[in-house]
């Protein structure tokens, strides 16, 4: 912890010597909450939209898939056929199969403290970029986090309303971040929100307060069916700092790394570390592109599993001549890495 600080204190001093950010505006307004309404006793739960939330039979295992070129770009078109799904390496029966390209809903989470002497163009632009992106069908919410996880912007289809939100983003007031506690709040949050769901993360990977830690935070991801693609910020800052740094203090920033990646791809998303600003325009096509172009894919356990342990997914498909240039191209998956059984 005390070596966390003491690298948030020198990158300060790096950032006012390389940078001069001019912040306008007042001060964000501190503590103030927009808590979700309570549900009561006999109250149906419902999501976002008002739509009661579908029950599943809990032998049923569904989750999305998304099917990539070595370049990233999704591909459509494929049938069930084409996709084989392995439980704990055994192969399933599908039982379920369709392209997805329905609405999102979208939580952008955006880490907003003096960890990296706070970047606008680290935050805020990304983010707004981000909204930028959205379709006027899609839902999406803005919670920003430093000492805990603060909603500015409830679940919504208007733009001008999430760009509200952002411009509350101008002088943050603590240097602490609590990126587990954020992560598990969204989560939960987005818990009885039916159809497609993920979280922009935007976060330096630095945690110094959360009352969760790592492990119980990795594993809410992984029985979550939310996705999440997380964006790591500062590595520019970082890229000043790490050559003066020691090795001790340079693993800190791999293992800051390390949790936005691993977060990532345990709900079958992506990390990004972007290094330059120019680089976040691609990063809003690729995700859109690849939450919009997903297959949901459902099976029943060939043998019922009741154990409340974590079985692993693998979905494998083919190689395809997608681009018709009579070679074969080979196929990425990406998914979430498994999925934990109901305890009897």
């Amino acid at each position: 912890m005390k070596r966390i600080r003491r690298l948030l204190v020198a990158l300060v001093a790096v950032l006012l010597v390389t940078s001069i950010v001019a912040a306008q505006g007042p001060r964000r307004d501190v503590g103030i909450k927009v808590p979700l309404p309570e549900l009561k006793d006999d109250q149906p739960v419902t999501n976002d939209r008002g739509q009661a939330s579908i029950s599943i039979d809990v032998d049923l295992v569904q989750f999305d898939v998304v099917v990539t070129n070595r370049d990233g770009d999704p591909i459509g078109g494929l049938e069930k056929s084409h996709f084989k799904v392995f439980d704990d390496n055994v192969e399933q029966n599908i039982t379920s199969f369709s392209p997805t390209d329905a609405p999102m809903t979208v939580v952008i989470l955006a880490e907003f403290s003096n960890t990296f002497g706070y970047y606008f163009d680290d935050v805020v632009g990304p983010a707004a970029g981000f909204v930028n992106s959205l379709r006027p069908e899609d839902w999406a919410a803005l919670i920003a986090f430093d000492i805990r996880p603060e909603i500015l912007t409830d679940f919504t289809k208007d733009r001008n309303e999430l760009f509200g939100g952002l411009r509350r983003m101008r002088i943050p007031a603590y240097s602490e971040t609590s990126l587990y506690d954020a992560v598990f709040f969204t989560l939960d949050r987005l818990e009885n929100v039916d159809g497609k769901k993920a979280i922009f993360l935007l976060s330096t990977g630095l945690d110094t307060i959360s009352k969760k830690n790592y492990g119980e935070t990795l594993r809410r991801a992984e029985i979550s069916d939310t996705v999440i693609y997380s964006i790591g910020m500062g590595q520019m800052a970082r890229l000043y700092y790490e050559r003066s740094i020691g090795p001790e203090d340079n693993i800190t920033f791999l293992q800051a790394d390390n949790v936005m990646r691993s977060l990532a791809e345990a709900t079958g998303g992506a990390g990004f570390f972007p290094r330059f600003a120019g680089e976040y325009p691609g990063i809003y096509q690729t995700v859109s592109a690849q939450l919009r172009n997903q297959y949901s894919l459902g099976f029943v356990p060939k043998v019922r599993k009741a154990d409340g342990k974590q079985h692993k997914l693998r979905v494998e498909v083919p190689d395809m001549d997608v681009n018709k240039d009579g070679k074969l191209d080979k196929l990425r998956v990406r998914h979430k890495k498994g999925y934990y059984a109901p305890k009897s």
